[in-house]
């Protein structure tokens, strides 16, 4: 079970899990990747998977299993292909759409048993434990709060296609980060679990380009680049039960086909609005300090508007 426990002034939650302390590779024992074609046994038994072959047994494209050190009571690993090594930025677009319906097969079947949070962490400077490629999913129960961003106004686009759209919000707390969503979200589109096929590629498509460009910036930067390149993101998808979200206006920018930049009219959406998820990519490119740490305020030293004429 994982301990939740409340601050003095109980305002504030945490979790203690110590069995993390023993994840696989911080363990010093003799690695060998459990997430890698072959290793199957090494995992807990699948959940879900996509491709060929039998439950635990190689031939899979996708493979979902139950986290072996889970953070909540609920907390499963999304492999995203047997190669150890590439991820989206080096997947064919078809791989990325197997991952992307993997989440929303998974948010489908977890979202009645509390909050269900989809996240990825890229690289050891993220807080990725293994190296082999993977997101995770984890549910908090609907009675502990959690701290999540609304969604901020769509403004400083970067690129857009059929469906979504990507761009840094001028409310950006991370250098370069982006934020991807759908570009109606009056539409049906913004109900994640039911995006269609052609969304789903929509989707894949401006994640794998948003990444591609995320490491074009850091490898032509010289401070950034002198680490290696890792970023995290997450998918937040609104559920009927939340009502601790930071922020109690939400916004929504009207995008039409044929604009692509520049300045756009906001119109205010009803705070009641359930449909308003996005997936936000925060890029690893500068530590937090002892001011965040301190205040809590987030220091930005790259202006959200100028991050996306740089992405574009």
């Amino acid at each position: 079970m994982s301990n939740y426990i409340l601050d003095f002034t109980k305002t504030r939650w945490m979790v203690s899990n110590p069995k993390r302390l023993h994840r696989t590779g911080m363990d010093g024992k003799a690695f060998r990747c459990p997430f890698c074609p072959g290793n199957e046994k090494d995992t807990p038994p699948e959940v879900y998977r996509s491709g060929e072959g039998e439950k635990d047994c190689p031939g899979w494209s996708v493979r979902v299993v139950p986290n072996l050190f889970a953070i909540t009571d609920i907390h499963e690993v999304v492999i995203h292909s047997p190669s150890h090594d590439k991820n989206f930025d080096d997947f064919d677009i078809s791989q990325v759409e197997l991952i992307i319906k993997a989440y929303i097969e998974r948010y489908r079947a977890l979202k009645c048993r509390g909050k269900v949070f989809i996240f990825h962490n890229f690289s050891l400077v993220s807080g990725a434990s293994l190296i082999h490629p993977h997101s995770q999913i984890a549910v908090v129960p609907n009675e502990i709060p959690t701290n999540t961003l609304a969604f901020q106004p769509i403004e400083n686009i970067i690129e857009q296609n059929n469906s979504f759209v990507s761009y840094c919000p001028t409310y950006s707390e991370w250098s370069y980060e982006v934020w991807i969503a759908s570009r109606n979200m009056e539409h049906a589109t913004c109900n994640f679990e039911e995006l269609k096929k052609e969304e789903v590629k929509s989707l894949a498509e401006i994640l794998q380009s948003t990444i591609i460009k995320l490491k074009k910036v850091h490898n032509a930067h010289p401070h950034y680049s002198k680490k290696q390149f890792g970023y995290n993101f997450y998918i937040y998808i609104p559920q009927d039960e939340e009502t601790n979200i930071v922020g109690a206006n939400f916004y929504h920018t009207r995008v039409s086909p044929s604009e692509s930049e520049g300045p756009l009219e906001s119109e205010k959406i009803a705070p009641d609005s359930k449909n308003m998820w996005y997936l936000r990519i925060i890029p690893r490119f500068m530590e937090r300090a002892g001011f965040e740490l301190s205040t809590g305020i987030m220091v930005n030293s790259v202006e959200a508007k100028m991050a996306s004429i740089e992405l574009k």
